[in-house]
């Protein structure tokens, strides 16, 4: 390049920029700029908000005490990383059978490593070594068991690995029967005053299963939860929970109505709206008998054009009132559905359009 090409790029270079600063500190310029920088204020604000919507402090229904629950986010993380997300809520319960969150050792772990009772004195450490104690059992169980598979694994957890095979071996799984008879022979029919054998507990799948029920905090006909959490809080739990369920999920008619269905997240339509709301701390009923005709009755009925997020909507399918789904806004609805279990669905397709019977029911 020339001196003289260069000397005219540079001369065409400061009258572009004379020209450039001339329209940013013109009052077009200034308010243009000034109009970006709200913009990105808002954006900001509105993705905070986004942000933390989901983050919300909750009552679970289950019967876990605050001083275990506190470690969710623990055994959350456990579970993930040993390949079990879908056991979180079984082993809170467990834990409470264990300690009631009351010892160091919260899971009662130290056993499982050949170590005196109560040897592991941090909580987060004996969750660790429970949680994997407990994910060697389950999938032992899972490759072999052909029925009760948590139930195997809990009895498992506190008869030691060796019930598992023996379980499957004899039954196919765990029952109420083998589990009895294996305490008879590893106590060598030595009794408790209380009539069960010495050796491990019995009952254990019964005793974490309690923990496993929702509690009573049920609503009453024609009106609505009056405890915490609010309103929006209890609506925004239940679809964040049932939603982490879309896809995953199968319907199965009739289930949802024991601890081990909730806990390997068998539901039909009404358990399934049951247990959403159940993990916001609202009891819509009797879990173990709840049905589309008994939450039709409950909260508030509500007119369509006052449908709002968190209404319970009803459908006329193989009967009146034969479905119901949790309504999200915007025309959308979160259900399990006999055709493809959890999910989430418009009542704008012509089925659900065709079906949809008015019937809006406001319970939080």
């Amino acid at each position: 390049m020339s001196s003289a090409d260069s000397l005219v790029q540079r001369h065409i270079k400061r009258k572009l920029n004379k020209k450039l600063l001339a329209v940013i500190f013109s009052s077009f310029g200034l308010s243009l700029i000034l109009a970006l920088l709200l913009l990105a204020i808002v954006v900001g604000i509105i993705s905070s908000s986004n942000s933390t919507s989901n983050d919300i402090d909750y009552i679970p229904s289950l019967n876990i005490p605050p001083q275990v629950e506190k470690y969710r986010s623990v055994v959350e993380m456990e579970c993930n990383k040993n390949g079990i997300p879908e056991l979180v809520d079984v082993i809170l319960a467990l834990i409470t059978q264990e300690s009631y969150g009351e010892l160091a050792d919260i899971m009662q772990s130290s056993e499982s490593q050949g170590l005196p009772p109560g040897t592991i004195t941090d909580p987060n450490l004996s969750i660790q070594v429970g949680v994997k104690y407990v994910a060697g059992v389950y999938m032992e169980a899972k490759e072999k068991a052909t029925k009760n598979l948590i139930e195997t694994t809990l009895q498992g957890y506190n008869f030691g690995k060796g019930f598992v095979n023996w379980a499957i071996k004899r039954d196919g799984g765990w029952t109420q029967e083998n589990a009895i008879e294996f305490s008879r022979i590893h106590s060598n029919g030595s009794q408790r005053p209380n009539g069960t054998y010495r050796y491990g507990d019995q009952l254990y799948v019964q005793h974490v299963y309690r923990y496993l029920a929702p509690n009573d905090g049920s609503i009453s006909n024609g009106g609505t939860n009056t405890g915490s959490p609010s309103g929006s809080a209890v609506i925004e739990k239940a679809i964040a929970t049932g939603s982490t369920l879309v896809g995953k999920s199968p319907y199965v008619w009739g289930g949802g109505r024991t601890p081990s269905d909730i806990a390997s997240h068998r539901f039909d339509c009404s358990s399934f709206v049951h247990w959403c709301y159940a993990s916001g701390g609202l009891n819509l009923g009797n879990y173990q008998s709840v049905v589309t005709d008994s939450l039709v009755t409950l909260g508030k009925k509500i007119e369509p054009n006052k449908i709002a997020r968190g209404d319970i909507i009803f459908f006329n399918t193989y009967k009146y009132n034969g479905h119901v789904g949790i309504y999200l806004g915007g025309g959308k609805f979160l259900h399990d559905g006999s055709s493809h279990g959890v999910s989430i669905n418009s009542l704008d397709e012509s089925y659900w359009k065709k079906v949809f019977n008015g019937n809006i029911r406001r319970v939080a």
